[in-house]
């Protein structure tokens, strides 16, 4: 007889991992990555601007533009952002909601 094979969810399987503080605090890191960097790209959009043109305006690469609206730039400085935001003609606000994981803090 053979063996059964069950497949999780992807769903349930996410759950399951969440459950280990390690995995959701880089869940939870990428996960913000990736909200601003669709935001920008969103933004951007929203401007009826290619990639290139923003770039222009930055004075950066097309290429820096794409990195960051993929999530593959990863030390994106403060000054970037404000930058970003004055080219596409939006204000920069931060704000630090309290941690509903505590232990998951950044030390």
């Amino acid at each position: 007889m053979k063996k059964r094979i069950h497949f999780k969810s992807f769903e349930d399987d996410l759950a399951q991992r969440l459950k280990k503080p390690e995995f959701r605090k880089a869940f939870e890191y990428e996960s913000a990555i990736v909200a601003l960097a669709q935001k920008i790209a969103e933004l951007r959009d929203a401007q009826h601007l290619k990639q290139a043109e923003l770039a222009a305006k930055l004075g950066v690469t097309q290429q820096f533009v794409s990195q960051l609206e993929t999530g593959r730039s990863r030390n994106l400085s403060l000054q970037t952002l404000i930058k970003i935001a004055v080219s596409l003609g939006r204000d920069v606000q931060i704000t630090f909601p309290k941690s509903t994981h505590p232990a998951l803090k950044i030390h």
